[in-house]
């Protein structure tokens, strides 16, 4: 795999379905709005340290 096929060919948001879409070279990826905000890398969910990590929940209905 070459550093160009892991570049997002296209981008698609689907906002009445929650979903992000990244369509690479080999196939699409799928990734609902809640995964993203709850995995994402942000202090809010990572905390500002090691072991700070704060559990997310009530995060289904995020867009």
């Amino acid at each position: 795999m070459t550093q160009a096929d892991k570049i997002p060919q296209e981008i698609r948001l689907q906002k009445e379905r929650r979903v992000l879409t990244l369509v690479y070279v080999d196939g699409a990826k799928s990734l609902p709005a809640e995964y993203l905000r709850v995995y994402s890398p942000s202090a809010e969910v990572r905390g500002h340290g090691p072991g700070q990590d704060v559990l997310q929940t009530g995060k289904a209905e995020v867009s």
